[in-house]
């Protein structure tokens, strides 16, 4: 049991990980707002749901802070903020991000 418990463990960093990395490449500013938080369920509701920063900038403060308030109802409001503050700090649009 010890040994599945450590691959459990091994793969949900490696996950995280991975979806940092992606974060970076797309967004490296998104990514400070959500790289420590990647794995509290409200990020991976708004990862899920609105998956690019061209879609969460479209979806707008209120369609982002719906979703996220059952999953962090003591910080959906301040995620959103980060969230739109990092946004609008990048000028450069990664090509193919928009899907």
């Amino acid at each position: 049991i010890v040994r599945f418990d450590n691959d459990l463990t091994g793969d949900a960093t490696r996950i995280s990980n991975r979806l940092r990395g992606l974060l970076t490449q797309i967004h490296p500013s998104l990514e400070r707002v959500y790289g420590p938080r990647v794995q509290h369920p409200a990020v991976l509701k708004l990862l899920d749901q609105f998956g690019s920063p061209a879609q969460i900038r479209k979806a707008g403060r209120r369609r982002l802070v719906t979703p996220t308030r059952p999953k962090a109802p003591r910080m959906a409001e301040r995620l959103v903020d980060d969230i739109f503050t990092e946004l609008d700090k990048q000028t450069v649009v990664v090509p193919c991000t928009d899907a």
